[in-house]
């Protein structure tokens, strides 16, 4: 932000010069309070906004503002005055855009609220259906199944809004939101890889009931947010015969079955429990065992350990990519995008912001909810960045880095949110 001696009359802006707008984001029509002027017409409309006097900053300009008293103002300086969007029929196009993008907000809390509500009623189903899969098996496993279908036709209906995870619950319902996540995503992959609508939904069956083995580990091994010992480690691998045992006595589905046994199979074969290498894993098994990882990155039993989306991702594609099916990591970064939903990014002008939807066509330019200190929480601007060619995301941040009033406009450990658009055309 320049100092207020970096202050110019209007008259003393032209083409390259970045300006600061010192009035609401509804009273100009730009996306940004603060950009580059790029043009006559940004030029012309800031001329006509009624101010004298603009703050201007140096470092980010291409050019120097006009000398004092120039006359050098553009062609078009005497049209009429720019109009606000309070001035109804007369608005520009440029401010029913911004119309539009406010109701595109409401239109996105509204989903927002339908998902949750779809996703919490998921959360309740899968922690009865673990803990009556030994007393009730044929019930629990015919539960599952609807589960499962009602999943496919709420939270993977729209292809705009594919998933909406609610993370970070205390206590064993960590367990069972674990394997929603995997559930839903892994199903979101598979439906991303073109699989048959049974073999999706017999990845969705199969994610529920991956971890069932772990009601055999003690909890303090489960829940020990420390290194484990060699002997614990061990131990807590053994959840994966455990699972096929359980699974077997279940009636579970063979394929499911492999699932619950491979799903720490790694293609490099790195895994466990039989360290399988490549085409000797179930596909199905190597699909669950990508997400599965994904998801223990960003919500590990030690939440101080939790990475963001973008980082998680990150540190599967640069460190960890030999243990993933190739194909099946390639589709999952094409739906994730390179900026994963709920990564917190700054931009080129320094805004800070959240991803909410991942342009798969261009992955560097996703759509984000922006902070902006002077627009309340409930009108805030969603950006799509496919639309600002100016401007770009230079990083990811983490979300304790934020300070207090952003983490909390942002919220973005408070839920996260995956979004992938394929119908997005652009180069």
């Amino acid at each position: 932000m320049p100092p207020s001696d970096h202050t110019i009359q209007v008259d003393q802006l032209q083409i390259g010069v970045y300006v600061y707008l010192d009035v609401g984001w509804m009273n100009h029509p730009f996306s940004f309070n603060n950009f580059k002027i790029r043009d006559a017409e940004q030029l012309r409309i800031i001329r006509q906004l009624g101010l004298k006097a603009v703050r201007w900053d140096p470092a980010r300009s291409d050019a120097k503002p006009l000398p004092a008293g120039s006359t050098d103002t553009p062609p078009n300086q005497t049209e009429q005055p720019f109009t606000s969007c309070t001035e109804g029929d007369l608005e520009t196009p440029q401010m029913r855009e911004k119309r539009q993008r406010i109701e595109r907000l409401n239109q996105h809390h509204a989903d927002i609220a339908r998902v949750e509500q779809a996703f919490t009623n998921a959360a309740s189903i899968v922690r009865n259906i673990s803990k009556n899969i030994f007393a009730q098996p044929e019930n629990t496993i015919g539960e599952a199944n609807r589960l499962i279908g009602e999943i496919v036709d709420t939270l993977l209906a729209a292809p705009e809004l594919a998933i909406q995870v609610m993370a970070e619950k205390p206590g064993n319902e960590d367990v069972y939101l674990h394997s929603l996540n995997v559930s839903v995503l892994a199903m979101t992959l598979a439906r991303e890889l073109k699989l048959p609508p049974e073999l999706v939904k017999v990845v969705g069956v199969g994610s529920l009931f991956h971890d069932i083995g772990l009601n055999e580990i003690p909890s303090k091994i489960l829940n020990n947010p420390g290194q484990l010992s060699k002997p614990e480690r061990d131990f807590r691998e053994q959840h994966c015969q455990y699972g096929l045992d359980i699974s077997r006595k279940a009636g579970l589905p063979t394929a499911v079955q492999k699932i619950v046994f491979q799903h720490h199979e790694y293609f490099d074969g790195s895994g466990y429990p039989q360290r399988l290498k490549g085409e000797a894993i179930d596909p199905l098994a190597r699909l669950v065992a990508l997400v599965n990882i994904y998801d223990n990155l960003c919500n590990p039993v030690n939440l101080a350990q939790a990475m963001t989306p973008h980082e998680a991702l990150s540190l599967m594609f640069a460190q960890q990519r030999t243990r993933f099916d190739p194909r099946f990591l390639q589709a999952f970064i094409r739906f994730m995008g390179v900026y994963p939903p709920g990564s917190v990014v700054q931009l080129s002008n320094d805004a800070i912001g959240l991803v909410i939807r991942v342009n798969s066509a261009r992955p560097l330019r996703p759509s984000i909810i922006l902070y902006e200190s002077g627009i309340p929480k409930a009108e805030a601007i969603i950006l799509d960045l496919n639309d600002e060619p100016d401007i770009n995301i230079s990083k990811a941040i983490r979300p304790a880095q934020l300070p207090a009033a952003i983490y909390d406009y942002l919220s973005p450990r408070k839920r996260v949110s995956y979004y992938f658009d394929a119908n997005v055309n652009g180069a």
